[in-house]
C-alpha cells in the first residue's frame, strides 16, 4: 500500500496542522501549558487550568490530566427549578479516560516527556501531546472538539505506533449520582438519564476503536491495543424556550441524543473535524486584531505571571492583551449558539450543583455585559439567543408580564435581578428597570444591521410593551419632571429612591429608541406622540453637583470644586461609595451614548469615573475599560488591563480578587464570564466607535500598541471596517458599506486622506472640519481611506 493511502497516515495528516508537540511553535491565538491541570498545585484545577470548549449550548472542560484524563461537560438548559422556583444551573457529568498502559502509575510519578496541552482559539480544537516515559519512541496525542454541526463533544486518542491505545472509559452522572445510574452495553456505549424539577435529560457516550479489542462491563468500557480511539458524547434536555410550559417532547429529546451520538460515531473523526472547522473558522475569522510586536512564546500561565513584571510594553504583554481579546470572542461563539437562551454567569461551564448566584441570568449588568462585544466584533448572529429570549419572555410567556402586574403596572412586562431559564425572577424586586435595559440590546442589533424585518417583528413589539409599562409607571416629581419611582442604583446606597440616575438614563434610552423605531416602521402614531411629550419633560438622570471634598482633597485627582454626576437625585448620598464596583450612574457614557465629547455632562461623567478609582472586581474592570475608551483615553483604558490580567488569588466569592485565572477565565471572584466579555468589548471600543452615528477611527489607541491592525470590525449604520496603523498613526482604513448609507468618518487630519472606491476611483467628500469627512456609499462597495 502507498503510504499516503494508509488510514493512520491519513489521520495524522489531517490533524497535523493542529498538533502542538512541545517542540512546535504554538498557534498565535492559543493557550498552552507544559503540565496537566492537576499537577500545578491549584486549589481548584477546574477553575484555574481546565480549558473550555463548546458549541454554544453543549460544552466541556478539558483537564489534560495523566494517567486519567477528565472531561467535565455541561448543557446550557440543565437547570433545577421552574417558573415558580429559582433552582440552579447544574453540572451534567464527566468522562474519565484511564490509561491502562504499563506507564499508568500515580500522577505524581508519571513523568511524561515533552508534555503540552493547549487550546487553539482559531480552530476551537484542544489537545494534549506527550511521549511515553518508558518508551520514548511512542508519542501520544489527544484532540478535543465540540461540534456545532453534529451536536457532540468528540475526542480522538492516537499514538505514533500501532496498538498503543489501551484505556478504561467511565461516564459519570453528576446529577443525583446515587439515584441515576450509568448504563453500559456491549456496543461500547454508556448512557444515563433522569428528571429534575421540570426538565428531563439524557447523556450518551459512544467509543469507536480502530484495531484492538473493546469490551464492556456494568461499570466501564475497556479498550485494549487499539491504533486510535474516537469518543463521542451527546447530551440534551427537553427544555423548549417557545413552549408554554418550557418543555418539549421528551421522547424526541431521548431519540435526538441517541441519533447525535450514533451519527457522529459513524462519521468518524476526520469528517467530524472537517465539518467542525468548516462551521467554526469562518465565524472566528470574521474579525482579527493583530499587535505586530506581540509574540506567543511563553506558556499562558507564565505569560500572566510575566505581565505585571514586564513593563507592559514587552512582546509578551502585548500578546496577552491580544490573546485575551480574542478569548472573549471565542467564549461568545462557544456559549451562545443553538437554543434561544442567553449565556449565564459562567457561559455554559459549571462544575457545581450549587454554583455562586445559581450561575443565573443576572439582569443588573451581567447578562447584558455577556453580549456587549457581539455587534462590534462581527458576531451579530451570536447576539440572537439573547434577543430571541427577551422577545420570548416578554411576548410569548406570562411570567414577565405578571411581574409587571406585581409591580403595579397593568400593562407591559418586567423582570428583577435574578432569573432562571423558566421565567422565574426574584431578588431586589425594586429593580424593575431591567426590562428597559434589555430592550436596548434589541435596538443596538438593529442599529448595526439595519434589519427592518427584525425591528418590525422582534424588537418593536418588545419595545412598545416596555414603553407602555414605563409610561404608566413614571410619576411627576416636585420639579415637574417625570421620574421612575422607588428605584435602585445597583448595588449600593439607599435601597429605594425616586429618580436614580441609573433608572432615568435607561428610561431615556428606551423612550428615545422606541420613538426612533416607530418612526422608521411608521406605526403607532398615538404612542409616538405620547413618547415625544413625555421625553420633553423627562428627568434624564444627568444632574451634576460640585465635589465637596468628603473623600479627601484631591481624591483620585478630583479636587473640591470639580463637577461630578449625581448618582441619586435628592439623597445626600449622591456620590456613592469610594471604589464601589458598580458605576450605575455612568450608563450615559457606556453602554449608552447620552454624553459624548462636547455635551455639557461629558467632563462630569469622566470626573465621576476618576473618583471611583481603578482597582475593582473582574466584570467591573471590564466595564471601566469601556468607559475609559469612551473617554478617549487609551492609555488609561490599557492601565485597567493591568488589573484585569492580574492573576486572581481566590476561587470563592470574594470581590477583592478580580483578575484572571491561568486558563484566562475572568475572576469576579469566582469565575464569571462577563468580565471576559467586558474586556473584549472595551478593546473594541478602543479601536472603533460608531455610537455617534459616525466612524471614529482608533479613538483610544494606547501608546504601547504602536503598530498593528484590526480587521472585520462592525459599525452602526451597516459598515465593516479594517484599520492599519504604524507608530501609533492610522495609515489606511477600508470601509465596506453593507447598506448603502452615507459614511461619516472622524480621525485627526483625515481631511488630507485620499478616498477611493473598489475600482480606484476618487470619491468626492464633504467636510465638517479637518478631522471629519462624509461621503455617499453604495451597498456592497468597499472604500479605502489612505493617509
Amino acid at each position: 500500500m502507498n503510504i499516503s493511502q494508509n488510514p493512520i497516515f491519513l489521520l495524522f495528516s489531517l490533524i497535523a496542522p493542529f498538533c502542538q508537540a512541545a517542540t512546535d511553535a504554538p498557534a498565535r491565538h492559543s493557550l498552552w501549558y507544559l503540565q496537566p491541570a492537576d499537577a500545578m498545585g491549584a486549589g481548584d484545577p477546574w477553575m484555574e487550568y481546565a480549558l473550555p470548549i463548546g458549541n454554544g449550548q453543549f460544552g466541556a472542560m478539558i483537564y489534560g490530566t495523566l494517567p486519567t484524563e477528565q472531561i467535565q461537560f455541561n448543557e446550557k438548559t440543565l437547570w433545577t427549578g421552574s417558573p415558580t422556583l429559582r433552582g440552579a444551573y447544574q453540572n451534567f457529568g464527566d468522562i474519565f479516560i484511564e490509561d491502562l498502559s504499563p506507564d499508568a502509575v500515580p500522577v505524581s510519578d508519571y513523568d511524561a516527556i515533552d508534555y503540552r496541552r493547549w487550546l487553539d482559539l482559531g480552530t476551537a480544537v484542544a489537545g494534549v501531546d506527550f511521549t511515553s516515559p518508558s518508551d520514548t519512541s511512542v508519542s501520544f496525542s489527544r484532540r478535543y472538539i465540540t461540534s456545532y454541526p453534529d451536536g457532540v463533544v468528540a475526542a480522538l486518542l492516537t499514538a505514533s505506533e500501532p496498538a498503543q491505545i489501551s484505556v478504561r472509559l467511565r461516564l459519570r452522572n453528576n446529577i443525583g449520582a446515587d439515584s441515576v445510574k450509568v448504563r453500559y452495553d456491549d456496543d461500547a456505549e454508556a448512557s444515563f438519564e433522569g428528571k429534575l424539577d421540570l426538565v428531563s435529560y439524557r447523556a450518551k457516550m459512544k467509543a469507536v476503536a480502530s484495531g484492538g479489542t473493546v469490551s464492556a462491563t456494568d461499570s466501564c468500557i475497556t479498550v485494549t491495543g487499539a491504533d486510535s480511539l474516537l469518543i463521542v458524547l451527546a447530551g440534551a434536555t427537553d427544555f423548549d424556550q417557545h413552549s408554554p410550559t418550557y418543555i418539549g417532547d421528551t421522547s424526541m429529546m431521548h431519540a435526538e441524543v441517541d441519533r447525535r451520538a450514533t451519527s457522529a460515531a459513524a462519521k468518524g473523526w476526520s469528517t467530524l473535524l472537517a465539518d467542525h472547522l468548516a462551521d467554526y473558522t469562518p465565524i472566528y475569522d470574521r474579525m482579527r486584531l493583530t499587535l505586530d510586536e506581540a509574540e506567543n512564546t511563553l506558556p499562558t500561565d507564565r505569560l500572566i505571571d510575566r505581565y505585571t513584571q514586564s513593563g507592559f510594553r514587552s512582546a509578551e504583554a502585548l500578546m496577552l492583551e491580544e490573546l485575551y481579546f480574542h478569548y472573549g470572542r471565542y467564549l461568545l461563539i462557544a456559549s451562545s449558539r443553538g437554543v434561544d437562551t442567553p449565556s449565564n454567569l459562567q457561559g455554559i461551564w459549571n462544575h457545581s450543583a450549587t454554583p455562586p448566584w445559581e450561575s443565573d441570568l443576572h439582569s443588573n449588568i451581567n447578562v447584558q455585559m455577556n453580549y456587549w462585544p457581539a455587534e462590534a466584533t462581527n458576531l451579530s448572529d451570536l447576539h440572537m439567543p439573547y434577543l430571541n429570549y427577551v422577545h420570548s419572555m416578554a411576548i410569548e410567556h406570562d411570567e414577565w408580564p405578571s411581574y409587571a402586574r406585581r409591580s403595579g403596572q397593568p400593562v407591559g412586562w418586567t423582570c428583577f435581578t435574578q432569573n432562571n431559564i423558566f421565567g422565574n425572577s426574584d431578588y431586589a424586586e425594586n429593580y424593575v428597570i431591567a426590562n428597559a435595559w434589555y430592550t436596548s440590546h434589541l435596538w443596538q442589533h438593529y442599529r448595526y444591521t439595519l434589519d427592518r424585518d427584525f425591528l418590525r417583528d422582534k424588537a418593536l413589539p418588545v419595545m412598545i410593551s416596555c414603553s407602555r409599562f414605563w409610561l404608566d409607571r413614571l410619576k411627576l416629581d416636585n420639579d415637574g419632571t417625570w421620574v421612575a419611582p422607588l428605584e435602585w442604583s445597583p448595588e449600593q446606597g439607599p435601597q429605594q429612591e425616586d429618580a436614580t440616575a441609573h433608572a432615568q438614563q435607561i428610561v431615556t434610552e428606551l423612550f428615545e429608541s422606541t420613538l426612533q423605531a416607530l418612526d422608521i416602521i411608521g406605526t403607532e402614531p398615538e404612542l409616538a406622540s405620547q413618547l415625544r411629550e413625555r421625553l420633553s419633560s423627562l428627568d434624564r438622570g444627568l444632574a451634576t453637583e460640585i465635589y465637596d471634598g468628603k473623600w479627601g482633597n484631591p481624591h483620585n485627582s478630583i479636587a473640591v470644586g470639580d463637577t461630578i454626576l449625581r448618582e441619586w437625585k435628592t439623597s445626600p448620598y449622591s456620590a456613592g461609595n469610594p471604589g464601589h464596583r458598580h458605576l450605575s450612574h455612568l450608563m450615559c457614557l457606556f453602554p449608552f451614548s447620552q454624553v459624548t465629547p462636547g455635551t455639557p455632562e461629558y467632563r462630569a461623567a469622566i470626573n465621576s469615573l476618576l473618583m471611583r478609582g481603578d482597582a475593582s472586581t473582574g466584570w467591573s474592570l471590564g466595564w471601566k475599560i469601556n468607559l475609559w475608551a469612551r473617554a478617549l483615553d487609551g492609555d488609561h483604558a490599557r492601565h485597567m488591563m493591568k488589573y484585569s490580567l492580574n492573576h486572581s488569588r481566590s476561587y470563592d466569592i470574594d470581590q477583592r480578587y478580580g483578575g484572571v485565572y491561568y486558563n484566562l477565565l475572568d475572576s469576579h471572584a469566582p469565575f464569571q464570564i462577563d468580565g471576559n466579555m467586558g474586556f473584549t468589548s472595551g478593546v473594541a471600543e478602543m479601536l472603533l466607535q460608531s455610537h455617534e452615528n459616525m466612524l471614529r477611527l482608533l479613538p483610544a489607541l494606547p501608546t504601547a500598541w504602536r503598530t498593528g491592525s484590526a480587521t472585520g470590525m462592525r459599525a452602526i449604520g451597516g459598515f465593516e471596517v479594517d484599520q492599519y496603523w504604524r507608530d501609533g498613526h492610522l495609515t489606511e482604513a477600508s470601509v465596506l458599506s453593507l447598506a448603502g448609507q452615507p459614511c461619516t468618518i472622524t480621525y485627526p487630519g483625515i481631511i488630507h486622506a485620499a478616498v477611493t472606491d473598489g475600482s480606484g476611483n476618487t470619491i468626492s467628500i464633504s467636510t465638517k472640519d479637518t478631522d471629519t469627512i462624509t461621503f455617499p456609499t453604495t451597498a456592497g462597495t468597499t472604500y479605502t481611506i489612505t493617509l
